[in-house]
């Protein structure tokens, strides 16, 4: 069972079709559950990005259909984003196809919601910071930079309120503390006091798409 893939067997040599039926029906039980399971990670995650899917972001649900024509189009009606894929692209396509359309969006809301709320945090809480920027990161959620300047990750439009909180007063935490020591995370807890819990939380998510 794989994100976004499904349900695969593979079949040892000289194993029946019977065999395999036996096989999945004893296991039924876990195989649903598991699938349960699959499909809550997908819709938290951002994975599964295929026919049928529908995604959300902060202020969009991206929904994933087939379409006849030729090229790829999208629709908007409201909160309601479409994107459509001609028939019988196959599943390594359709990913890119979606990833590409989905980081759009993630760098357009990035851009309407967050500035303001770095900046709010940063006049509660007393920080001072230079340039707000937003990227396609792999390896972070933010950074903070010698010069104050921070840097956050456009894919924090997949997460709950509170971690993209947390992920912001972590940042402005490192224009005062540059490194992970005792004295930053004091003040990440003065500032923060569910820190912990939420640290735990953000390591269930990737930082793909």
């Amino acid at each position: 069972m794989a994100p976004g893939r499904g349900v695969w067997v593979s079949v040892p040599f000289g194993v029946s079709r019977r065999q395999v039926e036996d096989f999945l029906e004893a296991n039924r039980a876990w195989i649903l559950q598991n699938g349960k399971n699959m499909q809550a990670y997908e819709r938290d995650t951002g994975v599964g990005l295929k026919i049928g899917a529908e995604i959300r972001t902060k202020t969009h649900v991206l929904k994933i259909v087939e379409t006849e024509a030729e090229k790829s189009f999208y629709r908007i009606e409201g909160e309601i984003i479409t994107l459509a894929i001609p028939r019988g692209v196959d599943f390594c396509k359709i990913e890119k196809i979606v990833q590409r359309f989905l980081l759009e969006i993630y760098a357009l809301e990035c851009r309407q919601l967050l500035p303001q709320r770095v900046q709010y945090y940063a006049g509660r809480y007393g920080f001072h910071y230079g340039r707000l920027t937003f990227r396609n990161n792999i390896s972070n959620w933010g950074s903070c930079s010698p010069e104050n300047n921070i840097s956050l990750n456009i894919k924090l439009m997949k997460l709950p309120d509170e971690l993209i909180d947390y992920v912001i007063l972590h940042e402005l935490c490192h224009t005062v503390e540059k490194n992970h020591s005792a004295a930053f995370w004091k003040l990440v807890g003065q500032v923060c006091p569910d820190y912990a819990s939420l640290r735990i939380r953000l390591r269930k998510y990737n930082t793909r798409v």
